[in-house]
């Protein structure tokens, strides 16, 4: 008999009781549904506004530096049974927001524009866009 495969979203909490493990029976609990993925029994879907989420929380909750967050992130998008939406994108912004040291999603805003448009980004924010490539106005 094979096994059935579906597709389920995963919250950022789910994901980080795993990374952080600072609650054993959570991290049990989402270790479990992370192997079943692994195995592909399961698809575990995570979106970018959630993994905002685990970015915003590691960075200013949990004090994790970008390149932690960025690499820790990374990995975890690309492990098996995990599809991240807009997964090209993601790395890219992960990679940005490490590097020209912005935010997670400015960079991501960044990115999303020069690769599916449109392309313009009017913005306040000079500290961060100034950092970060594309059509940018920094008005």
């Amino acid at each position: 008999m094979s096994k059935t495969n579906h597709a389920a979203w995963i919250d950022a909490n789910v994901v980080l009781r795993f990374l952080l493990r600072d609650n054993e029976e959570y991290f049990k609990a989402a270790s479990e549904i992370l192997r079943q993925a692994e195995e592909g029994s399961i698809t575990l879907v995570i979106h970018t506004l959630t993994l905002a989420e685990i970015v915003w929380t590691l960075e200013s909750y949990y004090e994790y530096s970008k390149e932690e967050i960025s690499k820790v992130l990374e990995e975890f998008i690309e492990a098996e049974g995990i599809e991240c939406l807009d997964r090209d994108i993601v790395k890219s912004a992960l990679i940005s927001y490490r590097d020209r040291n912005v935010d997670f999603i400015d960079a991501y805003l960044a990115v999303y524009a020069s690769s599916k448009g449109p392309s313009t980004i009017y913005t306040l924010d000079r500290k961060h866009f100034s950092r970060l490539e594309g059509d940018i106005r920094i008005l």
